[in-house]
């Protein structure tokens, strides 16, 4: 009799040791299950919400700078600026999108040059006879073209500068002077009615630094989007720059020109 109730007692023992297993296996895959759902969902609205904020920037991108500009100016951007999904299955994700000017400040405007390529800085208001310097830190070369107006014509000043040190072939340019905490600078004077700085670099991709002189500002160079879109608990950032328009790069070769018959009146014989 004994024997057998301690057998019993040794079942009961394997069988509650088996149950316990059996939970926490239960339990584990559980949680990874849960998990990997969390996951999903997370991936998904992280997916949405980045949707949104695009969506949103395509929409404001079909709009013309000047309502932009008098969104800012008078901060009245509310239905272009709110864009609300309602999915399939009931899901709302929203995008706030907020305006800002680049430039129009008395800060250093920034520009990603690419060689071989034009770069434009809007000079519209800027105050005449003052300076501008044009900044660089690496080993390109920096060809610039200042656009004015004078008595009702188009005309242009040509600055051309090597970095401090160049070794290449002889280019004809100028070398740059150290200034305004870079390794090359040049000076740039906003003659008659100031259009446009035109900038092309040579012999590599510069950030190029266009500096306003003292008590001047740099008038705005475009307009900033910035949309936040939410999806559940996912917050994705999209930031676009929609930039004034620029002129192609053959209307350099243009304002050299000085016939209306002969293409190559520009040249120098």
């Amino acid at each position: 009799m004994y024997e057998k109730r301690k057998e019993k007692g040794q079942t009961l023992v394997a069988i509650l040791v088996l149950m316990v297993l059996a939970l926490t296996v239960g339990v584990v895959v559980s949680n990874r299950f849960i998990k990997s759902l969390k996951d999903i969902s997370q991936s998904d609205n992280s997916s949405k919400a980045l949707a949104v904020a695009e969506a949103a920037v395509e929409r404001i991108l079909l709009l013309p700078n000047e309502t932009l500009e008098g969104y800012i100016n008078f901060g009245n951007c509310s239905s272009d600026c709110v864009l609300e999904i309602t999915g399939v299955l009931g899901q709302k994700v929203r995008a706030d999108v907020s305006l800002s000017f680049i430039g129009a400040s008395n800060e250093p405007f920034q520009l990603k040059g690419k060689e071989g390529e034009v770069s434009q800085v809007s000079l519209s208001g800027y105050t005449s006879g003052s300076t501008l310097s044009v900044c660089w830190d690496d080993d390109a070369s920096i060809y610039a073209s200042y656009i004015y107006e004078q008595s009702g014509v188009i005309k242009s000043n040509v600055y051309a500068y090597n970095a401090i040190g160049y070794s290449g072939f002889d280019n004809g340019f100028t070398e740059a002077t150290s200034s305004q905490g870079h390794q090359n600078c040049f000076n740039v004077i906003a003659s008659n009615t100031p259009k446009l700085l035109r900038i092309k670099p040579f012999l590599s991709d510069p950030v190029i630094y266009v500096i306003p002189s003292g008590g001047q500002n740099l008038p705005s160079q475009g307009v900033l989007i910035t949309s936040t879109g939410r999806a559940g608990s996912a917050i994705k950032t999209v930031k676009v720059l929609k930039s004034m328009s620029s002129a192609p790069e053959y209307f350099d070769f243009v304002i050299y020109q000085k016939s209306y018959t002969d293409p190559l009146s520009n040249r120098t014989n």
